[in-house]
């Protein structure tokens, strides 16, 4: 996000109100751009990939927009709780978050769209096809259906700046919270955004006391659920003239058949590449929606009607597919128009412009290669991914397997979201189970009740997570008794999504110093005694050890904090402050190839020789952390003196 090149306006551009300026942005900055130009004054979230970029890009124009507020919250749940709070006061609000944090949002979302806002609210919903950095790919248009929430999609940066910008006035217009859905393609997709005005509106933040509209009893809420209906139809019948909508209709056909196609978000843009590849572009009606729920009826018949074949491109599930059926059926069309979708395309993983073209071609005997993807003449080896060098996770997954091995015990190690999930992985193989967020206390929870002792019940989070939803499952485990060992990784940042701060190190979104909590407090404050509470520097590793062996052998509830800090992060302050880290080799006379250091610890920054059966260190990626001097049975690696 750069400045004037003439260095005249400090100012990012970003928040530069300057109509007309063009540039090229990434997905998550232009909603960052259009969430400004719509005047939000409260904006929350959790960070989550691939939304992570939404919110310091959103803070960068709080800093100069001093109206404006931001906070990362502990989770989703809160982030959706805080923004509805400024909807309520009649201010615009905003509440970013993966798809899967809808989820842990959805408590609080199912009823807000009862109540309806104030000020104009939007849940953005970075949904995750093929899921490149999440555990499931849930297609979240489902909230729309299943709440009676409008489910915006745009399909390029452009149109999600300005359809974010729209999103604030169309929630006020019909009181409902809108969910404006994204995917990963649109999120780190870049392209170019032209900016809008920033135009002001008066806001004056205020409650109203409206106890009949706000309190969520029975009393209130079911004449709410009528008025939300009535509201649907509204929206419904309001949808023909939804700006980012677009129905186009031709007389041309192909293969003397009228060829119509429906699609929205990225799909569309993969669409239209796919037409424009088999020249068919001019020939072909298409119906472009923007406005995913409720569907325009008037505009589906139509296109339903003018067309003999319509072919429906969406990515994951056949939403669109099964209304357009149970529409044609309305409409007595079933035998006239022939319906393809998921019948030519995958319901799984991103929609790829080459399975599209190849969809087309085939249901219309078109003429199309597939091209062909250049290979390597060596093909790379495959690398599974892996924890990066001086990783404190890492650490104490290798105490945990000596201790395992030294007690005769095996750890049932349930494990949550985080970098420390790639234990799963070869060389540690010790993640044993991942469900979801605060899963791991969760099942550690259940194990607890029926195992026997033969085995060591654990749970492994990371600090950010505990604080998401770790702390109502310990507290579970406290008043229940459950005989478990919370491990408790801290490394004072949430790392996996991109760095983001946290009560671990107390600093806030805006960059200003917060609150820092100890998790050890909170874990006292859950009624853990403190002889059962152990925290310890993860890369003294000799510590570690008899801490966490103290730890598995005692009984009861137990948490163990391993804490240091992200390795990512601190080679970044080491850089900044220009310490000079001591340098760690590896002696090739010591040294007899057992391979110890790659095949059980794997470290990144050792490498192993295989013709002369020697370990050596990359020291473009050694952190000097020392743990190797630790693990190595024959004292191989050392310090090198100044």
């Amino acid at each position: 996000m750069s400045t004037d090149s003439n260095n005249s306006n400090p100012i990012p551009k970003i928040a530069q109100d300057d109509p007309g300026y063009k540039t090229i942005m990434l997905g998550n900055e232009a909603i960052a751009r259009g969430i400004l130009e719509g005047n939000a004054i409260l904006a929350t979230a959790y960070p989550g990939t691939p939304s992570s970029e939404i919110m310091p890009a959103v803070a960068i124009c709080a800093k100069y927009h001093p109206e404006m507020r931001v906070e990362w919250s502990v989770n989703e749940k809160v982030a959706f709780e805080a923004a509805y709070a400024g909807s309520m006061c009649n201010v615009r609000s905003v509440a970013v978050m993966k798809h899967v944090g809808v989820n842990v949002a959805s408590d609080a979302f199912m009823t807000a769209v009862y109540h309806g806002v104030r000020g104009g609210m939007v849940l953005i919903s970075a949904d995750d096809p093929s899921q490149f950095s999440s555990q499931n790919e849930q297609d979240n248009r489902y909230y729309g259906l299943h709440a009676l929430a409008p489910v915006f999609e745009p399909a390029t940066p452009q149109e999600a700046k300005d359809m974010m910008k729209y999103a604030f006035e169309y929630s006020e217009k019909h009181n409902n919270v809108v969910i404006f859905r994204t995917t990963t393609r649109l999120n780190h997709g870049r392209a170019d955004v032209v900016f809008g005005s920033i135009d002001k509106i008066e806001q004056k933040a205020e409650f109203d006391w409206d106890r009949n509209r706000w309190v969520c009893v029975p009393s209130n809420t079911r004449p709410q659920r009528a008025d939300l209906l009535v509201r649907m139809v509204k929206m419904t019948e309001d949808a023909e003239n939804f700006p980012f909508n677009h129905l186009t209709l031709t007389e041309k056909s192909i293969n003397g058949k009228k060829v119509g196609f429906v699609a929205a978000g990225i799909a569309y843009s993969h669409l239209q590449d796919s037409l424009y590849e088999l020249g068919i572009t001019d020939s072909v009606s298409i119906f472009k929606l923007g406005l995913v729920n409720p569907l325009p009826v008037k505009s589906m018949e139509k296109i339903l009607r003018h067309v003999d074949v319509l072919f429906i491109v969406e990515e994951l599930e056949p939403i669109f597919e099964e209304q357009f059926k149970a529409r044609a059926y309305e409409f007595g069309l079933v035998d006239k128009v022939q319906i393809h979708g998921k019948d030519l395309l995958p319901q799984q993983g991103e929609l790829l412009p080459e399975t599209i073209t190849g969809a087309i071609a085939k249901l219309f005997n078109l003429e199309y290669v597939v091209p062909e993807v250049p290979t390597l003449e060596i093909p790379a080896p495959p690398r599974l991914p892996q924890m990066c060098p001086a990783c404190s996770h890492r650490n104490i997954y290798w105490i945990m397997k000596k201790v395992s091995r030294k007690l005769k015990k095996k750890f049932v190690n349930n494990n949550d979201i985080g970098c420390y999930s790639l234990g799963v992985y070869k060389p540690l193989q010790i993640a044993d189970t991942a469900l979801c967020m605060g899963g791991s206390i969760g099942m550690a929870n259940g194990m607890a009740k029926i195992l026997s002792d033969d085995v060591i019940v654990t749970a492994f989070l990371g600090d950010s997570t505990f604080f998401h939803s770790g702390v109502a499952p310990l507290l579970n485990a406290v008043y229940n008794q459950n005989d478990i060992l919370v491990i408790i990784s801290d490394n004072n940042y949430t790392s996996m999504t991109g760095g983001q701060d946290n009560p671990s190190n107390g600093i806030l979104l805006t960059g200003e110093k917060g609150t820092l909590i100890p998790i050890e407090n909170v874990v006292k404050g859950c009624g853990v005694p403190e002889e059962n509470i152990w925290v310890h520097e993860a890369y003294d590793m000799e510590g570690l050890n008899e801490k966490f062996e103290a730890a598995a052998t005692a009984k009861g509830v137990r948490v163990f904090i391993n804490r240091h800090m992200c390795s990512l992060q601190e080679i970044r302050v080491i850089k900044k402050q220009k310490i000079k880290l001591p340098v760690i080799k590896v002696n090739p006379d010591i040294c007899v190839g057992c391979m110890t250091c790659v095949r059980q610890f794997g470290c990144p920054a050792i490498s192993f020789d295989l013709v002369a059966r020697k370990a050596s260190i990359d020291q473009t990626q050694c952190r000097s952390c020392k743990t190797c001097i630790y693990i190595c049975p024959q004292q191989a690696f050392y310090v090198v003196p100044e």
